[in-house]
């Protein structure tokens, strides 16, 4: 997957597997879709002032057209790095966005894939299967970015991650491919290293992860369940049979209005994904996005209000 892309798609069918008996209706309403776009200035620089951008999770939730960073800005900055977190807080982002992978001595960091040949250039190197000394020795490169040339940035421990942005902006979190028996791991992380977890923290995962989504909703987390429109148009039952597993739901920002309406419909907040341009999201809030999953971070949020963001 390119990381100014979606989410990999992942076929229905894994729902016999995933889904549990019986849905577990979750807490939730719509923000509404109030927003305004500032005209782009050449001479704009993104905002110094980070900590009035970020948001921890209920406010974040009431507040229309609200920003979340894609690994950290994953069109602009080498993906999941801290530096990339860092860029993402400063042009004034409102959110953070981290997948996880274990390494095999137990250290927990910033990536999306099981492998870190994607982000480092590697061939055939399983996370899983090496040290956090080995893979700390590598660097993620940013040839998916928008400026190919920049430096190579290390990987990111996800402690490192919370101590520096989740006592002013939630974070929403995807273990990725773990097994469910390590989901402990991680709420240990958390709940050691934040004051508040539960609105530092919102668990993010495909809509059919519902193990992931059980054992955080167990936790007293929210939880961010993200869907593809032509998922839904090839097996409409999808959206049905997993959105009561979720508070918040998601939508790639290309599907139909139709489609956007019936996600709305479920009378919870809906975050455009995975959106890569100003255009892209002046497209997601004109089909009701209550927030916007950036992959451009850098190009939109100098450009936007959001309900008083910024």
């Amino acid at each position: 997957m390119s990381s100014a892309g979606p989410e990999p798609k992942r076929g229905p069918s894994r729902r016999a597997v995933l889904i549990g008996a019986g849905a577990v209706a979750l807490a939730g309403a719509g923000t509404g879709a109030a927003f305004a776009l500032r005209p782009p200035a050449a001479t704009e620089q993104p905002a110094e002032a980070a900590e009035t951008a970020g948001r921890l999770a209920t406010r974040l939730l009431d507040t229309p057209g609200f920003t979340v960073a894609h690994h950290g800005g994953s069109r602009d900055w080498p993906e999941e790095s801290l530096y990339a977190y860092k860029r993402s807080v400063s042009a004034g982002i409102n959110a953070l966005e981290v997948s996880l992978a274990r390494s095999s001595d137990g250290v927990w960091f910033g990536l999306h894939d099981t492998t870190l040949d994607r982000t480092s250039g590697t061939f055939h190197i399983e996370a899983a299967d090496y040290t956090w000394a080995e893979i700390n020795a590598l660097r993620i490169k940013p040839p998916s970015t928008g400026t190919p040339g920049q430096a190579t940035r290390p990987y990111a421990r996800f402690e490192s991650i919370l101590d520096a942005h989740a006592s002013t902006h939630t974070l929403f979190v995807d273990p990725k491919a773990a097994d469910p028996s390590r989901f402990g791991e991680v709420f240990a992380i958390i709940e050691k290293r934040v004051s508040a977890p539960t609105e530092s923290i919102i668990a993010k995962g495909y809509c059919t992860s519902i193990p992931w989504a059980t054992e955080s909703r167990s936790r007293g987390y929210r939880g961010w369940g993200f869907y593809y429109a032509n998922e839904i148009a090839a097996e409409p039952s999808l959206l049905t049979d997993t959105q009561d597993y979720w508070s918040v739901l998601g939508l790639d920002y290309g599907g139909a209005s139709g489609q956007w309406a019936g996600v709305r419909s479920m009378g919870k907040p809906v975050i455009a994904h995975v959106v890569p341009s100003l255009e892209a999201a002046r497209a997601a809030l004109a089909l009701g996005a209550d927030g916007l999953m950036l992959s451009g971070v850098a190009e939109t949020v100098p450009h936007l209000t959001a309900g008083g963001a910024q």
